[in-house]
């Protein structure tokens, strides 16, 4: 069956079939289906936008709302007749994450920008946390008309992931403060008494007869433990460098890539920007300790013989990348290759916990990049 509308117009200028003592009239079939389908199925739409969950929100170009769906008002605690009509900065704090006001430019532009994280008001004045999505309605030639946002409560979410941070924050604390301890121990303690044996068994030769072969065994124990000393110096300065403490950031990463050079055989290429002077110190430990794993994953997993860290500052953010060309991994792609995941979730949650963010580019048989950036935390002014 068909559906068609009828339309008849009068031609009395045209020849063609006629009925005695009528004009000639003209009939145009137009078969409406389509239409009519196409209507069903934005009606069916509209119903499921209007029970959706989250807030679907229309508005045209000078910002009224001209639909509010049920999610809405849940949310946002507006019926829908005092939404409707209302203008959407009534939604949006005083003072709105700069980036909200950027896409309510960008819809009118034509542009769909990603889903980002914003601010709301509800009704009784309560600020929300939502994950909004904007997508413009655009008539036939193009000209955008209206603005469809979808908008998600992820207040709690947000407060979870804060408490997260702020309980690793503490645990990571109280990590650094058990490594300090045991460097402390670990020189003090384990290294003095090292070195005390190690003085009082040089000292047997002048005190009792020795013969050439003791000798050679008094030596060979010294040379023992010459290298226990050193390894303790190292394991000790591992848990706490103490150039970090004394002397700041950039000088214990210039000595971190040292020794990681000297140890591993990989040429290492350092390269620090313009910095702070003086860097928050809980800020220059994390970014330490993700340079120090980035290091340690390499010289355990990658096979690279060439490494670059990159230390830089720009707009009010500091920046670390550390760069191999060794085999790769498959980031997110399950188990990756040869173990490397090891430390890269605490390398993300150090970085999480200051505010910032890390990112790993990485594909087999061509190297890694690790990207930290985080917020400039400084105790003094720009450097040089």
């Amino acid at each position: 069956m068909k559906f068609c509308e009828v339309s008849g117009v009068t031609d009395s200028g045209r020849s063609g079939a006629q009925v005695p003592g009528k004009e000639p009239a003209q009939l145009e079939l137009v078969d409406i289906r389509d239409h009519q389908l196409a209507e069903r199925s934005a009606l069916r739409l509209a119903a499921l936008a209007y029970d959706y969950g989250d807030a679907v929100i229309i508005r045209d170009f000078k910002d009224r709302i001209i639909a509010w769906n049920r999610g809405a008002q849940k949310m946002y605690g507006y019926s829908e007749e005092e939404a409707l009509g209302m203008n959407i900065r009534r939604l949006i704090p005083k003072t709105p994450p700069v980036r909200e006001r950027e896409l309510i430019r960008l819809p009118s532009q034509g542009r769909n920008p990603e889903p980002i994280e914003t601010m709301r008001r509800t009704k009784d004045g309560r600020i929300l946390e939502v994950l909004a999505t904007f997508t413009v309605l655009c008539e036939e030639n193009g000209s955008p008309v209206e603005i469809v946002s979808t908008e998600r409560d992820i207040t709690k979410q947000k407060l979870a992931e804060r408490e997260l941070r702020r309980l690793h924050t503490r645990v990571v604390s109280a990590q650094e403060t058990e490594r300090r301890r045991l460097a402390r121990e670990l020189h003090d303690g384990v290294g003095q008494i090292l070195s005390g044996v190690k003085f009082r068994l040089e000292s047997l030769p002048g005190k009792i007869a020795l013969s050439g072969g003791d000798k050679e065994k008094v030596l060979e124990l010294g040379g023992f433990l010459d290298n226990a000393i050193s390894e303790i110096r190292r394991v000790s300065k591992n848990l706490m460098p103490s150039e970090l403490e004394d002397l700041g950031l950039e000088p214990a990463l210039r000595t971190l890539c040292r020794e990681f050079k000297s140890q591993a055989g990989v040429q290492v290429t350092l390269r620090i920007g313009r910095i702070p002077k003086v860097v928050a110190p809980e800020l220059a430990l994390a970014l330490f300790r993700i340079a120090q794993e980035a290091l340690n994953n390499i010289g355990k997993h990658s096979g690279a013989d060439m490494v670059s860290v990159d230390l830089s500052c720009k707009k009010r953010e500091i920046a670390l990348r550390v760069r191999d060309n060794g085999v790769g991994f498959i980031p997110g792609g399950g188990r990756p290759l040869n173990g490397r995941g090891i430390g890269l979730g605490s390398m993300r949650e150090r970085a999480e916990s200051l505010g910032g963010g890390i990112e790993f580019r990485s594909a087999p048989g061509v190297g890694t990049t690790l990207e930290v950036h985080t917020p400039l935390l400084s105790a003094g002014g720009y450097a040089r």
